[in-house]
């Protein structure tokens, strides 16, 4: 008989690594009929087999759950170090990964029959009875069949015959394994708690738990960081949208609209392979929009309104209609001087000359637009008053044409300020996104005093330039802007601009008072009063002005910046809803405008005067202007390269009139 160890030799006593128990194979890979006793033990290992495999797997959940504990307490604690944008991504997968690992482990550890088998003698006290029954039965393949003789006696006698005793032995072996394993108890495998791992996970857990709770310093600097990204990219492609509309523009590949335009498109490109270089962007930003603010010329609108005005003055001249080219077109300008030129051969001398005289009143602005203009008019004059037809009509050609290009040159101008603005806005955008905290409360100036109101009668004054004063005094009556309301009142302000008011009712008042500033002022009511007063006003706008005496002394207080009345009422009434705007005589906002004239001091008049005023239909709905005002200013910023801080006192102050807050 072949010499079987218990559990570390082999078939041939073949000695094995004491490390590496003999482990026996299944019987049923043998291809033979098994006997009964053999078939009932591989059926009593296979229920405590799936017993042990459970175990096995718990064991391992234990040792995954605390490597995946411990795993997510090194990166709790490393994000709360390091602005990790990707923790929760790894966060959620490292519990994947670990069930992943844990599922292959589980699938890897299930036991073999002969495992089990070795198990159920080490744990259940079977000996060696049931993994020598498989080890028998592997090394003696003959023996595993079944026999019809039941006899298993072993005589040794005369007629001993090795191999029928080795059988014998074997099966005797096998029913007695059989009765061990049926002793065992069927919960023999029960899961186990892995003590070490488990403390191990637990404790990870318990720290990891208030990590996860406790707000993390490092989610501001990764949301600050996903915004900067984010604002690189939407300002990427706000420069690709100017860059675009550059194009659009520019004549040639000369012209500075459509080199800033191929400038622009690098800056976006630049911007969004690297979103996240706060302070490199910004500097480019800043390099691009400083090297095109040289090339703005600050006189640009002034010279826009100079041309304007000497183009719709040329076109009257040439024309002879005093309302033509209203909006001031040298493009219609243009035209205007083509057809006059074809007239001049028929024109007589003294009509020549009253041309010349005309057109040299006009050298002034027509200077101050342009140059190449200006010496285009002066030739036009001289040519006219020598009788050169031909050098007359040249010279009017010149002027179109000088014109013409002078208006491209302020628009190509007002484009790049468009696009300088762009960029101012673009950094600012990005900037904020890199530190939302940033920025700063504007103060707006508010004006307070006390004094006695006094009424008096406009003056009478001439001259129509912009500059020399006039002051007016005088007394009078006028309108409470409160019906059926007497008594003496109080006001306050102090300022500079343009102001409005109207008033309707009845009642009587007294006062005093006195002030200076510097606008207009202008009122419409109706009603009756009574009252006495004084007044004196000064201003630096010519042309006359009101001698209505101007509200009493008073002081500002600078306060942070807020919309203006705030707790107004969300419909306004009838001494608010509507604003003095007489576009039909001034004209709308942006509609263009010229005021030529001579300075003088006014004329003052005194005395008292009862009477009943007129609506000549100048107050309009507040509602209805405001957007044409608004508009105009935006158009304006758009226009010119202006401080940011200027910008938004502009829309700060715009905003804090909007109808609809």
């Amino acid at each position: 008989m072949p010499k079987i160890g218990p559990a570390g030799t082999g078939r041939g006593g073949r000695a094995r690594s004491a490390a590496t128990p003999f482990v026996p194979a299944d019987p049923a890979t043998l291809g033979v009929a098994l006997d009964p006793w053999l078939t009932e033990i591989r059926a009593g290992l296979a229920a405590h087999r799936r017993r042990l495999w459970l175990r096995r797997a718990v064991r391992r959940s234990w040792y995954v759950a605390a490597v995946v504990a411990v795993a997510e307490l090194v990166l709790a604690i490393a994000s709360r170090l390091f602005p990790l944008e990707g923790a929760p991504l790894v966060a959620l997968a490292i519990p994947i990964a670990g069930l992943l690992v844990l599922l292959a482990l589980v699938v890897h550890t299930r036991p073999t029959l002969g495992e089990t088998a070795l198990a159920v003698d080490a744990e259940g006290g079977a000996g060696d009875a049931v993994a020598s029954a498989l080890a028998f039965a592997g090394a003696l393949p003959e023996s595993a069949g079944p026999t019809g003789d039941a006899d298993e006696t072993i005589a040794v006698d005369g007629s001993f015959d090795m191999v029928e005793a080795e059988t014998r032995f074997v099966r005797r072996q096998r029913r007695d394994a059989v009765s061990r394993l049926r002793a065992v108890d069927p919960s023999l495998f029960r899961p186990r708690l892995e003590r070490r791992p488990a403390l191990a996970a637990l404790v990870a857990v318990a720290l990891v738990v208030p990590a996860i709770l406790v707000p993390n310093p490092m989610d501001r600097v990764i949301a600050q960081s996903r915004e900067i990204r984010d604002e690189a990219q939407r300002q990427a492609e706000r420069i690709d949208q100017i860059a675009r509309n550059l194009e659009g523009k520019g004549a040639n590949a000369s012209d500075p609209r459509t080199q800033l335009a191929a400038e622009l498109r690098q800056l976006a490109e630049r911007l969004r392979s690297n979103p996240g270089e706060l302070d490199k962007n910004l500097a480019q930003l800043g390099s691009v929009e400083d090297n095109l603010r040289t090339q703005l010329d600050p006189a640009n609108e002034q010279k826009a309104a100079s041309i304007a005005a000497l183009s719709r003055a040329l076109s009257r001249t040439s024309t002879g209609n005093p309302q033509a080219n209203a909006g001031g077109d040298p493009k219609v300008t243009r035209e205007d001087l083509k057809d006059l030129g074809s007239k001049v051969d028929g024109m007589t001398q003294a009509q020549r000359d009253d041309l010349a005289r005309r057109l040299a009143e006009l050298q002034g602005q027509a200077s101050q637009a342009d140059g190449a203009a200006g010496q285009a008019l002066r030739d036009a004059v001289a040519s006219l008053s020598q009788g050169d037809s031909a050098g007359a009509k040249a010279a009017l050609d010149r002027l179109g044409e000088a014109l013409d290009a002078a208006s491209t040159r302020v628009q190509a101008n007002r484009d790049l300020a468009s696009a300088a603005s762009g960029l101012q806005d673009a950094r600012r955008q990005l900037a904020n996104a890199g530190n939302p905290q940033s920025g700063g409360q504007q103060g707006q100036a508010g004006a307070q005093g006390n004094g006695q109101q006094g009424q008096g009668q406009q003056g009478t004054g001439q001259g129509g330039s912009p500059n020399p004063s006039a002051s007016g005094q005088g007394q009078g009556q006028g309108g409470s802007p409160n019906p059926s309301a007497s008594g003496q009142g109080q006001g306050q302000g102090q300022g500079q601009g343009q102001g409005q008011g109207q008033g309707q009712g009845q009642g009587q008042g007294q006062g005093q008072g006195q002030g200076q500033g510097q606008g207009q002022g202008q009122g419409q009511g109706q009603g009756q009063g009574q009252g006495q007063g004084q007044g004196q006003g000064g201003g630096s706008l010519g042309g006359g002005g009101s001698n209505a005496a101007h509200l009493g002394s008073g002081m500002s207080n600078g306060r942070p910046g807020g919309p203006t009345n705030p707790n107004r009422p969300s419909v306004l009434g009838p001494d608010l809803g509507s604003v003095y705007a007489p576009f039909d005589r001034l004209g709308k906002p942006g509609d263009p405008s010229y005021i030529a004239g001579t300075g003088g001091d006014g004329q003052t008049q005194q005395g008292s005067q009862q009477g009943q005023g007129s609506n000549n239909g100048s107050y309009v709905p507040y509602d209805s202007v405001y957007g044409d005002f608004y508009n105009y200013a935006l158009t304006t910023l758009d226009r010119s390269y202006v401080p940011i801080s200027v910008k938004d006192y502009v829309r700060d102050y715009f905003s804090s009139l909007d109808p609809s807050k």
